[in-house]
């Protein structure tokens, strides 16, 4: 019911917008613009893009502002998800709307493309800042795609992704400058002030004033750090009145370490155990530079955390049996999640894929969890690259699915890893029947 109501919600911006645009060029001091003559239907278009420009960058705030009465609905990797997805569509319109205004001025006053562009720097104002700004917003764009190929470090593109902020004022500017529709119209332009305004507030709230809030109470810190692995070292961390952070296992923390080194990025990690209102654990695998400092760090770095974030819980369980399926280090949401499941009396069968025995992490600590249930908690380690192994092995696919996982259709499906691999899982659960609103993931990239 939410997520119809806030869907609804959007939708109803797009089609105020384009129903406002529609009315004040059908019924223009000047005649119909839309069934006027070329520049007329030109610039119309072009107002059109622009409008729908500006609010898709609100859109594309909200999104990734991590906003909580959002997140909590639709879930962080949902709406980075979504996010990526739009901002290819705020491409087009970014570009649609420069080349649509000069072609339509230019063909009133009968110059060339080029000639009308300059005309704009010398004469137009505001122009030369919201050229300023798109350049901002289509390298911002460019960043977005050279991360997900990894061929763009995170700082630089968390930089690129601040300027943001610069590139929408200087493109505001633009808009309450020569913007007609906004100017010409008091209802509109409450409308779009109100937008800016909430927008802003919900930035400030939850992007900066609820994690300094949470710091205040709770001072966090990092209190020990242990090697759970060659390459995976958890991180606990502790703090003031700890009962009272309100996190659940399967859910993550985007963490900021304030020290040399560390202060000046914050990433996203999953709990790799249930919060116990006392400690945090976050179990993480060295796989960057920033990864790769973490076991320099000292007892007592103080930490900023954003969150808790994700709907990845126990909460989405509505069967009274459930699979566990994690791939190498997806294994801390879900082994968060086992302890959980089992506390709240439901049956669970955890499938560990890895490509040996020794990178797989928390294996004591399954074994003993699975020693504890009563037989309520099945653990099936499977190696891929390990020959010698004796337990299971290959790789998690149908044929392994439908051979030791029993009623499979009858249990919700909890599942994080690599990219591919939850992909083949996906499909092979799909094809072996498991309703798609039973399947749950969690995916690492933001």
């Amino acid at each position: 019911m939410k997520k119809t109501a806030l869907a609804l919600f959007a939708v109803t911006q797009v089609l105020a917008v384009t129903g406002f645009w529609f009315w004040s060029h059908t019924w223009s001091k000047t005649g119909n613009l839309l069934t006027g003559d070329t520049p007329d239907r030109v610039l119309a278009w072009a107002r059109l893009t622009g409008l729908l420009a500006v609010l898709a960058i609100l859109f594309q705030f909200v999104l990734a502002g991590r906003v909580r009465w959002v997140e909590r609905v639709y879930g962080m990797d949902r709406l980075t998800r979504l996010h990526h997805v739009t901002g290819f569509a705020l491409v087009v319109l970014l570009l649609a709307h420069p080349i649509l205004a000069t072609v339509g001025h230019a063909l009133q006053a009968d110059a060339g493309y080029w000639e009308q562009s300059i005309d704009f720097f010398k004469t137009w104002e505001g122009l030369a800042s919201a050229y300023a700004g798109l350049a901002l917003l289509l390298m911002a764009s460019a960043a977005s795609v050279l991360v997900l190929t990894r061929h763009l470090s995170y700082g630089r593109w968390y930089a690129t992704h601040a300027a943001l902020y610069v590139a929408f004022g200087l493109t505001v500017l633009h808009q309450v400058a020569v913007g007609g529709d906004f100017t010409a119209h008091a209802g509109f332009r409450a409308y779009w002030y109100a937008l800016y305004a909430g927008v802003a507030l919900a930035l400030l709230a939850y992007r900066f004033g609820r994690p300094a809030a949470a710091f205040a109470r709770h001072r966090f810190a990092v209190e020990k750090l242990v090697p759970e692995t060659g390459d995976v070292t958890s991180v606990y961390i502790t703090g003031r009145k700890m009962e009272a952070f309100r996190a659940e296992a399967g859910q993550f923390l985007i963490v900021r370490f304030l020290a040399k080194g560390f202060r000046w990025e914050a990433h996203p990690f999953s709990l790799s155990h249930p919060p116990d209102g006392q400690r945090l654990r976050l179990s993480i695998k060295r796989l960057g530079d920033f990864t790769r400092r973490v076991p320099e760090l000292k007892a007592g770095t103080p930490v900023l955390i954003e969150g808790p974030f994700g709907v990845f819980t126990a909460r989405r369980c509505a069967s009274r049996k459930a699979l566990l399926i994690a791939g190498g280090i997806g294994i801390t949401p879900i082994r968060s999640l086992a302890e959980t499941l089992l506390a709240a009396g439901r049956e669970a069968i955890l499938i560990y894929a890895n490509r040996d025995s020794g990178s797989a992490v928390f294996t004591q600590e399954l074994e003993e969890l699975a020693g504890r249930s009563g037989g309520r908690l099945t653990l099936l380690p499977v190696m891929s690259g390990e020959p010698s192994w004796p337990g299971e092995k290959g790789r998690v696919d149908r044929a392994l699915l439908e051979r030791l996982v029993p009623e499979l259709t009858s249990r919700d499906v909890f599942l994080c890893g690599p990219p591919m691999m939850m992909k083949g899982v996906r499909s092979a659960l799909t094809g072996l029947g498991v309703a798609a609103a039973h399947i749950h993931d969690e995916r690492f990239a933001l």
